[in-house]
């Protein structure tokens, strides 16, 4: 019992280790569920035994693996969003050019039968794309080289404005700090997923228009991910990126999904230049829906957001055995993020993101 007006004993800060990464996220079977410095060599998912407790072909482990590679990035007046998301029973590749001054949208978008993208496991040397007759999306990951590139192309065709464009991020340990995961979902089921805030240079052809990107201010985070999940999967995130009041490079991603014990297990993640720091389970609330004001808090006290679409982003699919709905609005930044030992406040004004709200049956 403490003495009377003694101060209560302050809580220490907190913390979740970042460990070397292992050389397949699944050895002996087992997933090696953790947070890491960077990518697993190999992330081999289906090597898992007796997901969901009971032995299954390879072929149903595959069916059954999420599997997407995206990108958010942009400078002060241009946000970008790619993805190619492979859920086996139906694929999508995207890229949404958004003018911020003149609230302006270019997109690709396909939804297609269960296409294979070439998503892999091996991050590092892997090309990946999409290309039809009118538009063209690739991915290519050098690692061990430094270097991630994304390109996209539309031509012109039913007055649509052709873009192209060629960006490079920077992947080095001088300016990127790498956050990898590997979560429990439950039955011998995982999560895995590398993030990563990176520099980025390039340039945009739009119409006849052309943009570059050489600044500071240029910048955007890689997401790699693939997923043992549920029948029924559910998620909440956000994610922002620019620079702050000191001119320095800063993101964050923040989810609530379907993994174990987030305490411990978790992907939430603060960058400031090439530092990455853990940040606590979040709690996201949307009083007025998906297209209103998102509060985004955690119980430490590091996270105190709040999130405002600009550009609503919403795909809903309703079949027999495959159901979507899916809110992906980009949008702006309040609020406050801080370190886990309290040395750095971010206030978040400067910052530029988006958030997704999901559900996928399938």
């Amino acid at each position: 019992m403490m003495a009377d007006g003694a101060a209560p004993p302050a809580r220490p800060p907190y913390s979740r280790l970042f460990s070397s990464a292992p050389e397949a996220i699944v050895q002996d079977g087992k997933f090696q569920y953790g947070c890491y410095d960077g990518p697993a060599r190999r992330a081999n998912m289906l090597d898992v035994e007796r997901p969901y407790h009971y032995p299954v072909p390879r072929w149903v482990k595959a069916l059954r693996c999420k599997e997407w590679r995206a990108f958010q990035a942009g400078n002060k007046r241009w946000f970008f969003f790619t993805a190619l998301y492979e859920a086996k029973t139906f694929s999508a590749a995207m890229f949404y050019l958004w003018d911020r001054q003149e609230r302006q949208i270019y997109q690709i978008k396909r939804l297609l039968p269960a296409v294979n993208f070439g998503i892999g496991e091996c991050l590092d040397g892997e090309r990946i794309g999409y290309q039809n007759r009118h538009s063209a999306i690739s991915y290519k990951t050098d690692l061990s080289g430094g270097l991630i590139s994304v390109e996209a192309s539309r031509s012109r065709h039913h007055g649509l404005t052709p873009f192209k464009l060629s960006f490079q991020f920077s992947y080095n340990t001088r300016q990127a700090a790498p956050s990898t995961v590997c979560l429990p979902l439950g039955l011998n089921r995982a999560m895995y997923s590398t993030k990563v805030l990176m520099p980025m240079r390039g340039w945009l052809e739009l119409g006849e228009e052309r943009f570059e990107f050489d600044g500071g201010d240029a910048m955007g985070i890689m997401d790699d991910h693939k997923g043992l999940y549920d029948y029924r999967m559910r998620y909440d995130w956000v994610t922002g990126f620019g620079l702050d009041a000191k001119r320095r490079r800063v993101g964050f991603n923040l989810t609530n999904n379907q993994v174990k014990d987030q305490s411990q297990y978790n992907e939430n993640v603060l960058w400031i230049n090439s530092r990455v720091f853990p940040l606590p389970p979040v709690t996201m609330t949307r009083p007025q829906g998906p297209d209103g004001v998102w509060h985004i808090q955690d119980t430490e006290g590091l996270v105190d957001l709040s999130f405002k679409p600009e550009f609503l982003n919403p795909l809903q699919v309703n079949a027999i055995v495959i159901a979507s709905n899916y809110h992906g609005p980009f949008g702006s930044f309040d609020g406050l993020l801080r370190t886990p030992d309290g040395a750095e406040k971010i206030d978040v004004r400067k910052l530029y993101g988006m958030g997704e709200q999901k559900y996928l049956r399938a």
